[in-house]
């Protein structure tokens, strides 16, 4: 096994209750994920899918949530906490826990892909006695339909079936199987170990019983080395080989698990509802593909040198569901499905009582200008450097789309950040239709494709004529949030990199001291913006990927000192195995916000990239 980070212990005893972010880890196989707390609970899982229906789920709430837990069975408490971390270069996590009578470590995974386009749906633990006689119990709560329903179990001789409804799990413990019991609606067994011993549990998912257990691998040591040498031969492509280089390999495992391998779609993040504000309301369902998040997400990873991912991304836009050949729309399903219908899941409190959680996402149906830039731009990246021809449906997709953004760019929209109040000229989704028109150009010309290519042009000359005329507070020469509204937007740290104005522009210099002035906290990180209705209500912390813009503004302004010591602040924060969720709380520090998300994990990458570049 590879060796643990010694800076990525965690030593402490924490009252059950919620967790931390900082104390969760994720594992997963790049069809679903699973959140495992440091105290070795599994509290947040969905089978089969991302998006499906979690069958554990206590993040969200302590009363009503499924969880798969160890406890001692001395005092029926925790285990105390030691460490945690991944063996390097892979998805395969390990924690070590105390008990009153020794220590176990436990090593969690999900296979991967067999290579055919078939994968388990499977997660095995295996749990190994380090120190003393370890006595422990397993308990298992399945709770589904979003907390009303709580599953029933079948004991087994080799384990036992959970009835969830609507779907099978079976619970089979593969190795050195003890008596179990149902108490309540919970599963339990006691173990005893001495040292070196490993007992074996493993959760897996099938449509029927049979299913079920065919999903669960007869070696679960196989299993584990299958796993690792997926991990650490993918990891094999990354190019960087830079100073940061732990941070960003760690950041791109996390996004190559937020990939869904069956359709090459990405999610924003494993979870829903993980509120913005510990008793907010900003609270949403990340569990599906943002055109924007996806491009963005695949975009990192072949500036890694890893291009399979952009491909399959951009072929998963052929399969989606459509209204018309041309229509690209913000927010998807895992499947490519264009309706996310927004509901409460009443039965689930919250995470620390941050009431609603949401299922779904109303966003799906808004207005959006800017993700036809975010999507072009990967697709030019995507075939920068390729031989192969972009295929007759995308080139067709992409000519009817840049044709749609000269027809509306003078629009207003919801923009980036999703408002919830009134439509505005967003200054950052004006920015981003003159980069798809510029990257349809550009697309257009490598590849003598027959289109309007007079048009475009004027069409691209008039958008870049109307950002620079309506889009800069003449008080500051700063970009503005939009034309209607002066505050400053963070998004505006972006039309430098895209290639708008060069980063030592003086309204560019004047946008980055402006964002600096007037939106960061006292930690130095950066906000979305503030000040500004938009709709929802509520405070929010720092926006992570904003502040690694930030890096990258500096960065390239030959500003490097600044750059490297906020990206320095920025990494401090991670999690102990290097995890980031999508914002940092001003005054604690804590990580709120869905987690692990891909906004923030791909920030890292772009920054460390920019800081190799100038530095």
């Amino acid at each position: 096994m590879s060796s643990h980070a010694k800076d990525e212990a965690t030593s402490a005893s924490i009252a059950r209750g919620y967790l931390p972010l900082q104390h969760y880890s994720l594992i997963g196989n790049c069809r679903t994920a699973a959140l495992v707390a440091a105290d070795a609970s599994i509290d947040w899982l969905c089978l089969p899918h991302f998006d499906s229906n979690p069958c554990l789920s206590r993040i969200l709430s302590t009363e009503r949530g499924g969880f798969l837990a160890i406890t001692d069975p001395a005092s029926g408490a925790p285990p105390v906490m030691l460490r945690q971390s991944y063996e390097d270069d892979t998805a395969i996590l390990v924690t070590d826990v105390q008990l009153a009578s020794g220590q176990i470590r436990l090593t969690d995974f999900m296979p991967p892909d067999d290579g055919n386009g078939h994968a388990p749906t499977c997660l095995i633990r295996r749990i190994t006695a380090l120190q003393g006689s370890p006595r422990f119990a397993l308990q298992m709560k399945i709770a589904v339909d979003y907390g009303d329903e709580t599953a029933s179990f079948t004991l087994l001789p080799d384990g036992a079936l959970a009835d969830a409804g609507t779907s099978m799990v079976a619970l089979a413990f593969v190795e050195t199987p003890e008596a179990m019991r149902a108490e309540g609606t919970t599963l339990a067994s006691t173990h005893a170990l001495q040292a070196g011993q490993t007992v074996t549990v493993a959760l897996g998912w099938g449509a029927t019983a049979d299913e079920a257990r065919a999903a669960v691998p007869g070696d679960s040591e196989a299993a584990l080395e299958v796993t690792r040498a997926f991990w650490q031969q993918w990891v094999n492509g990354i190019t960087y080989q830079g100073v940061y280089r732990k941070q960003v390999v760690r950041s791109a495992i996390v996004l190559k698990l937020l990939t869904f391998a069956p359709k090459g779609s990405v999610i924003a993040a494993p979870t829903t509802s993980i509120p913005e504000r510990i008793g907010g309301s900003r609270n949403w369902d990340y569990r599906y593909t943002w055109l924007r998040d996806g491009s963005f997400t695949v975009d990192a990873l072949t500036a890694l040198g890893k291009t399979e991912e952009a491909f399959a991304f951009v072929q998963w836009l052929e399969g989606r569901e459509r209204h018309a050949e041309f229509e690209l729309r913000t927010i998807y399903t895992i499947e490519g499905r264009r309706e996310l219908p927004e509901f409460i899941a009443e039965a689930l409190e919250g995470y620390r009582g941050s009431r609603p959680v949401r299922v779904g996402n109303a966003a799906a149906g808004q207005t959006q200008l800017d993700i036809y830039g975010e999507w072009l731009d990967c697709v030019a990246h995507t075939y920068a450097a390729t031989t192969p021809l972009p295929p007759d449906w995308l080139r067709d997709l992409i000519i009817a789309t840049v044709n749609h953004v000269s027809e509306h760019w003078r629009e207003p929209d919801m923009g980036i950040w999703e408002i919830r109040s009134e439509p505005q000229q967003f200054v950052y989704s004006k920015v981003m239709c003159w980069v798809a028109v510029e990257r349809g150009i550009a697309l257009a010309e490598r590849f003598g494709w027959q289109a309007d290519l007079a048009r475009w042009r004027a069409e691209c000359d008039a958008i870049r004529a109307s950002v620079l005329e309506n889009g800069i507070d003449p008080a500051t020469g700063a970009f503005k949030m939009s034309y209607e509204t002066a505050a400053p937007d963070a998004a505006n740290l972006m039309i430098t990199l895209v290639g708008f104005l060069p980063p030592t522009d003086p309204r560019i210099i004047a946008t980055t001291d402006a964002i600096m002035r007037e939106l960061r906290d006292q930690r130095g990180f950066v906000y979305r913006y503030r000040h500004f209705d938009d709709g929802v209500g509520g405070e929010e912390g720092t926006f992570v990927m904003c502040s690694f813009w930030l890096v990258e503004n500096l960065a390239r302004q030959g500003r490097t000192t600044e750059a490297h010591a906020l990206f320095a602040d920025l990494i401090a924060h991670v999690s102990p195995t290097g995890l980031l969720s999508e914002m940092i709380d001003s005054s604690s520090g804590m990580l709120l916000g869905n987690f692990p998300q891909a906004f923030s994990h791909l920030g890292i990458i772009r920054a460390a990239l920019a800081l190799a570049q100038t530095s």
